[in-house]
């Protein structure tokens, strides 16, 4: 089963998410609040991929993923923001793997899950 770690500061954001990505079943899913937060735990239990909120109050999604990589983690970490203003490729070329709207994720997370 595939670890991730969500941050998010958002909690509910980051319950929505975390929901579904328990749904799918194929997720070890652990959420924390901050990028200082993603920073110790990814250290402790590194995770298999990072999915990271853009717009956080302590350290933000860049500065996180940046003091990530400086503590040697190299799995994928996600962009995952509503900041619509930016493309797919302006967060990889910043050193994100890949970007995903909050709203594409409302969207989908508001559809009834199959069983």
């Amino acid at each position: 089963m595939a670890r991730v770690l969500l941050v998010d500061d958002v909690y509910t954001a980051r319950s929505m998410i975390e929901r579904v990505l328990r749904h799918v079943g194929r997720y070890e899913v652990e959420s924390v609040g901050s990028g200082n937060e993603a920073l110790h735990v990814a250290g402790e239990r590194p995770p298999d991929v990072v999915v990271l909120d853009i717009s956080m109050s302590d350290l933000d999604g860049l500065g996180t993923l940046r003091a990530l990589r400086a503590a040697g983690i190299t799995c994928p970490i996600v962009a995952y923001t509503a900041r619509a203003e930016q493309t797919h490729g302006e967060f990889v070329a910043q050193g994100f793997s890949a970007y995903v709207s909050k709203t594409a994720i409302s969207a989908a997370c508001s559809q009834p899950c199959a069983n």
